[in-house]
């Protein structure tokens, strides 16, 4: 019987013992509240995008690759006689280069001037009784370069603005906080880009049919840029 109680009292100390070192999470798990902590934390979908960083990349990428494209769309509103639309879009390489206004306004006006050359190019190309000059071939000519940068560019920006515009459409009031009047117009950027890509394609497959010199160096780009 002695033994019998003195096993009950060692077992007894075993059980306080594993009590008072366990893991005091472990206690901290149990309570209703903590677990509905937990599970929010986990259901946030992890961090919070990076707005201002993601901005700082996304505005780099755009006007790297608008820039370009608004020297090529100048040299070919020159090599159609467009010189009153070619003299706009000077100016709006040079209003994006200043550094005294900011970058909502500098992007709206680059996506505005750059949509409305390319309705002007379109337009000019799809009349057959226009004929290109020997100067006007030579203008052509020169905006493939710049139209090369300007497709390369645009291969970047592409996913930086997907990836900025769903985050934009998932947490507008955050985003304005961060970009401030870019959360307006970092939104029109897709479709700019798909503009950019319709024109492009025009472009090239011109200057094919034309025998410009270099149109051939943009084959492989503009396939990666529709892919």
């Amino acid at each position: 019987m002695k033994k019998l109680n003195y096993l009950k009292f060692i077992f007894s100390i075993i059980i306080l013992t594993i009590s008072f070192n366990a893991p005091s999470h472990s206690i901290e798990l149990k309570n209703p509240a903590d677990l509905l902590k937990k599970k929010k934390v986990i259901s946030s979908g992890g961090e919070k995008f990076d707005f201002k960083n993601a901005n700082t990349n996304l505005v780099k990428t755009f006007f790297e690759s608008s820039n370009n494209y608004l020297q090529a769309q100048e040299f070919l509103l020159i090599a159609y006689g467009k010189n009153t639309e070619a003299a706009q879009v000077k100016e709006a390489i040079a209003y994006a280069k200043d550094a005294g206004v900011n970058d909502a306004k500098k992007m709206k006006n680059s996506i505005k001037v750059s949509t409305d050359a390319s309705k002007a190019i379109e337009s000019s190309m799809s009349d057959e009784s226009f004929q290109l000059t020997a100067e006007g071939k030579a203008s052509y000519a020169k905006s493939l370069p710049f139209l090369l940068k300007g497709v390369m560019g645009t291969i970047k920006l592409r996913p930086e603005s997907q990836a900025m515009v769903s985050n934009i459409q998932a947490n507008p009031m955050v985003a304005l906080k961060e970009l401030g009047g870019l959360s307006k117009v970092i939104p029109n950027v897709p479709k700019y880009i798909s503009t950019f890509t319709n024109t492009t394609k025009l472009v090239v497959t011109g200057a094919k049919a034309k025998k410009i010199e270099g149109s051939d160096s943009l084959d492989k780009a503009m396939s990666d840029l529709t892919l």
